[in-house]
């Protein structure tokens, strides 16, 4: 993993993501009481559109199904997560958005997550910085086995330093 230059819940499993968190420094989520959505702030802007995993996944056929249940399992190995089901993504959140799928069909799944910085690999589509100091990273998944142990690797520090926001802490 280089670095370019530049600018439903589980229990948490402090072996695979870095210990646990310090929860105490951190303030409780809001839900949005119209969507349920969990957010950092009250009132803070979100489509609050409807949309369950259960549609997303009756829209999935074997194969996408396979892709988005591998993808999951790597989430999860990653410690506390919660779906998030939107009209256009499936987000995954720690405390807050840090990975997800945004497309997913028989050919392939378009998945995401962010970082402090950005990444450097020829797996990217896509590496932007879509607000200073949040960095999404983009792959197109063909395959199950592309889900690989370098994935899991970028998704739990993503976990860690963007879901988990422990970036904040360094600071």
């Amino acid at each position: 993993m280089k670095r370019r230059k530049s600018a439903s819940f589980r229990n948490m499993r402090d072996d695979e993501c870095g210990g646990p968190m310090e929860s105490d420094t951190l303030k409780s989520l809001w839900t949005c009481p119209k969507c349920g959505a969990k957010l950092i702030t009250k009132n803070l802007w979100h489509s609050c559109g409807r949309a369950t995993l259960a549609e997303w996944q009756a829209r999935m056929g074997p194969r996408a199904r396979r892709l988005y249940d591998r993808f999951q399992r790597m989430i999860a190995k990653c410690g506390e997560y919660h779906v998030a089901p939107a009209l256009t993504r499936i987000a995954f959140l720690a405390r807050v958005r840090f990975a997800g799928i945004t497309g997913i069909s028989e050919k392939g799944m378009t998945c995401t997550f962010a970082m402090p910085y950005p990444l450097s690999s020829p797996r990217f589509v896509k590496v932007e910085e879509v607000v200073p100091g949040w960095w999404m990273h983009r792959l197109r998944i063909n395959e199950a086995s592309q889900l690989d142990e370098e994935v899991q690797a970028w998704l739990r520090e993503s976990y860690r330093l963007m879901g988990m926001q422990e970036r904040l802490r360094a600071t």
